[in-house]
């Protein structure tokens, strides 16, 4: 490479022409390089037509769940791995911290698959808020973020409502102890936790333990779809045809009937706003009738909206979903680790008992005051891993990940927890020690490869609404109360149940009043 040419009489203007020069055909012959050299993915090789299918069963009936089958991917072929299933478009697995954080940070990555179970749920287009994406969902994200922070979402402001909760479950659970009975508490849990979400986006406040009939049929029906469904889609995203041929056997006939049920509930509700939206006179206290009114101020711009009924519909669906799934499946989890290692529950008793006392109920402001309490949930989200991916991406161009390539519309997975269990890191992810959040100190230890909500753009809305129920609701139970299960009681498998995300084990629990 020539990095100048020339001497004398204007030697020093040839050179920084000639240098200028060779910068750029240097920089050309870079990007071309980078354009030739691609990398081709590694991964198993597969059979015509099904691809990886085989691979990929075999190594769950080895390994016995799903994300164990990533993490050993990753082990043998390295961050980045290409498998094909089916018909469905190649399927890319990104594991390690380094990988995920590029591929969640990088925009031709934020779009959501095409695939035939990702659109059925909505109706048979893609529509509401968890996968969408382009302008659909930049538009969606704005107006829900922006409208849910006026009535208080996130803010210190929801705090007394969320209190509030906390409080009634307690008092629920400490009822239930009296009988001296076992008693499995998942179901109320999940309508606490619902509360003071479903405040905000449908403007009704129930009182856990007493909410409708049908709020309790649409929870259940959300667990349901949740527990018989994985990331990858299964046999429907990969053959699609076959549930015309084999519905029951594919799982279609159930699978239809749940979404056009849940699908109903949703419709219902936000039947009733417009009923009632006229007599509002543009005072809304929650979400669904702001959404209204946009669609009806939109209706006069003469640009196009993605402002519909329908798309209210399944907006409110993602919400109701994501609020769900991972809240009080996460304290479902705390409860299973704590009642399997007691000397950590007595420690967050005794901290509890120092730092807060009997007579005052947990506030978020004692957050900071209880390290050892917030060591025991990041050491819950990390090996837990109630979302061990990331939901699916879909590269929206032709790009390269490490230099390989990755062509428009492959469908990526960050594998979350390949970090999180990543042993060069934590020294022993295998184990269940809150104290690795915990300084000399005894300060707690803010952790950058702990990503249980995600990384990027398109990382969990909820997150700081997450922590801070989870936080005052532990806090709440474990202040009055001791956890432990029966006595016979089958040895849990904290590994939990797998399914769209990772829920916590079925177990019964005894309560006993501390007080």
């Amino acid at each position: 490479m020539i990095l100048a040419v020339g001497n004398g009489s204007g030697g020093d203007g040839r050179r920084k022409r000639a240098g200028k020069v060779g910068e750029e055909n240097l920089s050309r012959s870079m990007i071309y390089l980078e354009m030739t050299t691609d990398l081709i993915l590694k991964g198993p090789r597969g059979l015509p037509i099904i691809g990886n299918i085989l691979d990929v069963v075999n190594l769950v009936k080895e390994t016995k769940s799903l994300s164990d089958v990533w993490c050993r991917l990753a082990e043998k072929y390295g961050p980045v791995v290409g498998l094909k299933l089916g018909f469905d478009e190649p399927l890319i697995i990104v594991s390690g911290k380094a990988a995920i954080t590029e591929m969640l940070h990088r925009s031709e990555f934020d779009g959501r698959p095409n695939s035939f179970l990702f659109k059925f749920r909505t109706g048979g287009t893609r529509q509401g808020l968890l996968f969408t994406d382009t302008n659909v969902w930049h538009s969606q994200r704005r107006f829900i973020l922006k409208t849910l922070k006026e009535f208080g979402f996130g803010r210190q402001t929801m705090e007394h409502v969320l209190q509030e909760d906390a409080i009634m479950l307690t008092n629920i659970v400490t009822e239930l102890t009296k009988t001296g009975t076992a008693t499995s508490i998942q179901s109320i849990i999940s309508a606490a936790v619902l509360s003071n979400l479903w405040l905000l986006i449908d403007g009704t406040k129930f009182d856990v333990g007493m909410e409708s009939p049908m709020l309790k049929e649409a929870i259940n029906i959300l667990k349901d779809l949740n527990s018989s469904s994985n990331v990858s889609g299964g046999i429907l995203n990969q053959f699609p045809f076959l549930r015309y041929l084999f519905p029951k056997w594919t799982g279609f006939s159930m699978l239809a009937e749940r979404q056009k049920r849940i699908n109903s509930f949703f419709m219902n509700v936000v039947t009733k706003h417009k009923e009632t939206i006229n007599e509002l006179k543009d005072k809304y206290t929650n979400f669904i009738d702001a959404y209204l009114q946009e669609i009806e101020t939109r209706k006069t711009s003469s640009s196009s909206s993605f402002f519909n009924e329908n798309q209210l519909v399944y907006v409110v669906k993602d919400l109701f979903a994501a609020g769900v799934d991972t809240t009080d499946n996460t304290i479902g989890f705390v409860i299973a680790f704590l009642v399997t290692y007691q000397d950590v529950q007595r420690k967050v008793h005794e901290e509890i008992d120092e730092v807060i006392g009997r007579d005052t109920y947990p506030s978020l402001s004692d957050s900071n005051r209880l390290p050892y309490l917030k060591a025991v949930l990041s050491e819950v989200w990390r090996l837990a891993n109630i979302g061990p991916t990331s939901i699916p991406h879909r590269a929206i161009i032709d790009s390269n990940l490490l230099g390989f390539e990755i062509k428009k519309d492959y469908t990526l997975l960050a594998n979350l927890k390949s970090v999180h269990m990543d042993k060069e890191h934590w020294g022993d992810p295998e184990v269940f020690r809150p104290e690795r959040f915990i300084d000399s100190k005894g300060q707690f230890i803010e952790d950058s490869w702990l990503i249980p909500f995600g990384l990027g753009r398109r990382k969990c809305l909820g997150e700081t609404v997450a922590k801070r129920t989870t936080f005052l609701f532990i806090a709440s139970l474990l202040q009055r109360l001791h956890f432990k299960l029966p006595v016979d009681h089958p040895k849990l498998g904290l590994r939990g149940v797998e399914g769209f995300v990772i829920m916590p084990p079925k177990f019964e629990v005894i309560a006993v009043q501390r007080y």
